[in-house]
């Protein structure tokens, strides 16, 4: 049996243990930690001055380069839509200082970009199919086939597309001085589907899709609605821009556009609006669309580089520039 004694010694042992602890600590062995924990606190603090300032050089190169793209840009792009109509289409979730962006560039590009159309999120509402489909059976016009398959998204998706475009002169059914069908775009406002932002008298040729982020348990299927808007409004007119911020092409609009096969042969996509270099890429890229051609560019994995080939003189075919 342990006796008292037993429980004694191991008391004392404790003591014992506790004071030997305190005088190391407040000893030599205290005097090494406290030495080393200053060296790691003043190395870590020359780290962090380090990388501070390698930002600061970084933001300052940056700032200079967005600076001088800025300037640089107008000059780029000028003349090269002279006597154009592009309609600028927000898709949900585009911010509104690109898209305003967006539509300063096309006008400094010569274009005329009166028209701006925000497709409101409910559109790719599973509630919203046979409303689509009701819509484009009860607004459909001459001249427009409706798809037989796809369903009321992609019929809906015509309908509005035809309303809004125009086919370029010397196209079937085409001409550059249609209107807009009003009646069609009220209607499909009216149901809270799109908003009119801004009117057009004149119904562009050309559709520049300003893309935003999409999120939500069904993000795919959202996407995949939005993948077919974009491929209807480029089989209306003369042809379309996809564009978007890096995010997009990441997991949005602009990537599954450009994994999407058969449409990513015909509309293009540009992962960069929010700068002013990916602005520029719109406007060459949609040269490229009206002489019927599609590419991918920006920065975001594999595309067909940062931009299109830049003609040397405004409306000039680069193809034929090279060539020469």
């Amino acid at each position: 049996m342990i006796d008292f004694r037993y429980h004694l010694v191991s008391i004392i042992a404790v003591f014992f243990a506790l004071a030997a602890g305190i005088v190391l600590g407040a000893g030599p062995l205290g005097e090494t930690v406290d030495d080393n924990l200053a060296e790691q606190t003043s190395a870590l603090r020359d780290e962090n001055r380090e990388l501070r300032e390698q930002l600061d050089a970084a933001q300052t190169d940056l700032d200079f380069q967005e600076q001088f793209i800025q300037e640089v840009m107008p000059r780029l792009v000028a003349g090269q839509l002279d006597g154009e109509h592009v309609g600028i289409i927000a898709m949900p979730g585009a911010d509104e200082d690109t898209v305003a962006s967006v539509r300063e560039t096309l006008q400094t590009a010569g274009a005329t970009a009166d028209l701006t159309v925000r497709i409101e999120p409910t559109w790719t509402d599973p509630d919203s199919e046979p409303v689509l489909d009701e819509l484009a059976s009860e607004l459909v016009t001459s001249g427009t086939e409706l798809p037989t398959e796809g369903g009321g998204y992609t019929r809906g998706a015509t309908v509005l597309a035809a309303a809004l475009l125009a086919q370029p002169s010397g196209e079937p059914g085409g001409g550059a001085h249609e209107t807009v069908d009003t009646a069609a775009v009220t209607a499909f406002q009216e149901s809270e589907l799109i908003v009119l932002e801004q009117d057009a008298s004149v119904a562009p040729t050309l559709a520049v899709m300003v893309a935003g982020s999409v999120s939500g348990d069904d993000a795919e299927e959202r996407l995949g609605r939005l993948t077919d808007l974009a491929a209807q409004f480029d089989a209306a007119g003369a042809g379309s821009v996809v564009a978007g911020p890096a995010s997009t092409a990441e997991d949005g609009v602009v990537q599954a556009i450009r994994e999407g096969g058969d449409i990513a042969d015909a509309v293009s996509t540009v992962d960069s609006a929010d700068l002013p270099s990916g602005r520029a890429a719109i406007v060459f890229a949609l040269n490229e669309q009206e002489e019927g051609g599609a590419g991918h560019y920006g920065v975001v994995g594999e595309t067909d580089g940062v931009l299109p080939p830049v003609p040397e003189t405004p409306g000039a075919d680069p193809t034929e520039e090279e060539s020469s």
